[in-house]
């Protein structure tokens, strides 16, 4: 599988001032959400995600990456991890689902419900 290699980005991404993965966001413009779940390994980087990186950063994209050996085993008939933590958190982005796919719907825990925006005063 392969990894964001964050210590790395956010070494290079240092000598540019950004010392968080906010800053990192800021910067590139990939949402916090998606560098923390390629942070914790439950996402792999996208080729889009990786040029970004390299043109704001001047990094190598062999330098932001690495193939890990041991990628966490799932019990049979789970969903993968990656997919899971995305459908259960509630800042995922879902812009890597195409726009002819329906975008997973998931019933709110106990005791939360469907954000509503305010009404205008």
């Amino acid at each position: 599988m392969l990894r964001l290699h964050m210590t790395r980005l956010l070494d290079k991404a240092g000598e540019f001032g950004d010392a968080s993965v906010a800053d990192v966001a800021r910067r590139t413009g990939i949402s916090r959400s998606t560098l923390h779940r390629l942070a914790a390994g439950t996402k792999q980087p996208s080729l889009p995600t990786l040029w970004t990186l390299r043109g704001v950063y001047g990094v190598c994209m062999d330098t932001l990456v690495y193939d890990d050996p041991h990628p966490s085993q799932e019990p049979p008939g789970a969903p993968p991890a990656a997919m899971a933590a995305q459908l259960t958190d509630p800042g995922a982005d879902f812009d890597h689902f195409p726009p002819d796919r329906p975008r997973p719907r998931l019933p709110h825990p106990q005791g939360t419900g469907a954000h509503h925006p305010r009404p205008a005063r």
